[in-house]
Order: C-alpha cells, then structure tokens, then sequence
C-alpha cells in the first residue's frame, strides 16, 4: 500500500487544554457545538472559541470555520454581526472561501478528521448536489490539485495530487486519501512530436513524445493541451473499462481549459484557454502507471489518473458505486 494513504493508526499529539487527542478530536461537534452557543450566550461561545482554536491544529481551523458557515442562516450571521469577535469570524470565512486552499501533509490525523477537511471544502466549493451527496452518506470524491507543469517528469506527467474517497455520516463516515494525477503530461502533446513528423517546441526537446492528443483551439495549427477546470462533476462507471480495469467517465460534456501558449501550464496568459465543448466526454477517471521510487508515468492525456498500484484500494474504497460525484479543487 502506498506510503501516503491515510494511517488510521497514527496519533498526533495535541495540547489537552481540552482534553483532545487526536483520536477523540471531533472538529464537527464542536463546530455544532459553537453554532448552538452561539445563538444564544455570544460571549461564553467566543469564549470557548477561544480555547477550541488553542488547541486545535492549525490545519484544521479553516474546516472548522467552513463547517459553521455551512450551518449560518441569515438570521444566524445577522447575530454574529452584531459583536466584533462574530463580524471577524465572517470575514476570516469570506477570506477563506476567496483564497486557494492547502493541501494537507499525510498522512492525516484520523479518517473523521480527513472526513471534515475534505467535506468542509465540498460544503463550500462544491454543487448543490454534491453537498446533497455528501450529507446522505454517499461516497463522494475530492481532489486536490496542486500546479505543476506538463514538462515535469520528462512530460510523463506526475501524482502530486490527492483525491480524498468519503463515506459515510456522522460517527460513520471516514475518508481515505489517494495520490492522483489531474494534469496531463507534455507526452501528449503535439508539441513534443520528433522532428520531421511535426515537432513544434525546442521546449519540448527532451519529452519522449507517444502521441500527440488536444484540440487547436486558437487555431495555429497545433494540438493544445487540456485539463479539466475545477468544478463538480457526475461520474458514472464505463462500460467495458478502460486500460483493462475498471474506469468512470461523465455524460455531460466537460469545459477544460488549455496550453495555448505552450509553457507547460494553464493560466490567464494563454489566449482563448476556455474550451467548452472540445473535451466532450473523455476526461475519465482511470488507472495510471506505477507509483514508486523510479519515475512514474500518469498516463494522463488530461483525465484523472491513480497510481495502478495504489487503484485497488482506491477501487475498494469506492466500493460498488458505478456513480458519484467527483469535486476538483485548485489548491497549493
């Protein structure tokens, strides 16, 4: 099993102010717990908030912010606005809800924790349905994923991204995180072709090209490079699998953004990146190369792609679902 996977068994000590530890630290319960205090005694509330923030770890205090202010109404804020410590609370949440969040450093505290930082970003980030999945139970999908360049790895692409499966409610609900690749590698790009069958890029020189995939979108002759754009998705399983395994793919068309400019990544200086209709359907979620200490390759031509040697347990986790929702995040 791969090094990164969530250790259900590893203990992070935590000050005791509270009397928490890592294994009974329920970040859920005492956001549920402020909320009702803070409908009533104000001051005593803050003033417990106090100590929660003291003693619960750094990583954790924007999950716990996001849990409340998925709970405020609007007479619940109007509350809040009226002390000084409520209206800093609100802005902190707008600050949050503005800004790329962190990906967490594994492995994880406990599997309910991982449960209330990847759901407390689907809470916040992700479709109305999806937030209907995830308080029903149903096993959900989050991935993080962190900028890297096509050119990275050779163009082969790497698994420096986290895809967080999440199940269950309240005491039963648990979350395990994978490795996962959401970009696609320069392999795949036209751009990375031998000389004399279409090699456009002296940057491209020293990716060893497989074939050239994407659609020229601003038209200048050359294939672009796409990636899924953060969102949420429904994902269905595909019939007969793809790469000899089992695969998911949506039934709506994706809008992914591209390369256009060539530099390995995606950002507001290529022109014309918005593609809302050249991906079609075929950004899947599907099994990539091997994790391990020689160099990897993700497979990945713009669909999300896990580790084969980590996708069994990804594949257990997941369990019978043939449908669910998938939420993309950009994070740092």
């Amino acid at each position: 099993m791969a090094a990164n996977l969530i250790d259900e068994h590893s203990i992070v000590a935590t000050p005791s102010v509270l009397a928490f530890s890592a294994t009974n630290l329920d970040v859920r319960q005492l956001a549920d717990n402020f909320y009702a205090r803070v409908q009533g005694e104000k001051a005593e509330a803050f003033m417990r908030l106090t100590h929660i923030l003291h003693v619960l770890p750094t990583n954790l205090h924007s999950t716990f912010r996001r849990i409340i202010s998925s709970k405020l109404t609007w007479q619940t804020r109007a509350l809040l606005n009226c002390t000084p410590e409520g209206r800093a609370m609100l802005l902190r949440q707008m600050i949050d809800a503005a800004s790329v969040p962190m990906a967490p450093t594994l492995p994880f505290l406990t599997p309910a924790l991982a449960h209330d930082f990847f759901g407390s970003l689907v809470q916040e980030r992700g479709s109305h349905a999806a937030r209907k999945a995830l308080n029903s139970g149903e096993p959900l999908l989050v991935a993080l994923r962190r900028e890297s360049s096509t050119l990275r790895n050779n163009g082969q692409g790497s698994y420096d991204d986290q895809v967080a499966v999440l199940r269950g409610v309240g005491k039963a609900r648990s979350a395990r995180v994978f490795p996962i690749c959401t970009e696609p590698g320069a392999q795949y790009s036209q751009r990375s072709a031998p000389k004399g069958t279409g090699r456009v890029d002296a940057r491209y020189a020293h990716v060893r090209h497989r074939k050239a995939d994407g659609i020229d979108i601003n038209k200048d002759g050359i294939k672009d490079a796409g990636r899924l754009i953060a969102g949420a998705y429904e994902y269905f399983e595909k019939v007969g699998g793809f790469l000899g395994g089992r695969a998911f793919r949506v039934r709506i068309t994706q809008v992914v953004e591209r390369d256009t400019n060539g530099d390995g990544r995606f950002t507001k200086s290529d022109p014309d990146r918005i593609d809302s209709t050249g991906a079609g359907t075929t950004m899947y979620i599907h099994r990539g190369g091997a994790l391990g200490k020689n160099l990897e390759n993700t497979w990945s031509a713009g669909c999300q792609t896990v580790p084969t040697n980590v996708y069994p347990h990804f594949l257990g986790e997941l369990g019978s679902s043939r449908r669910f929702f998938y939420v993309l995040i950009n994070a740092r």
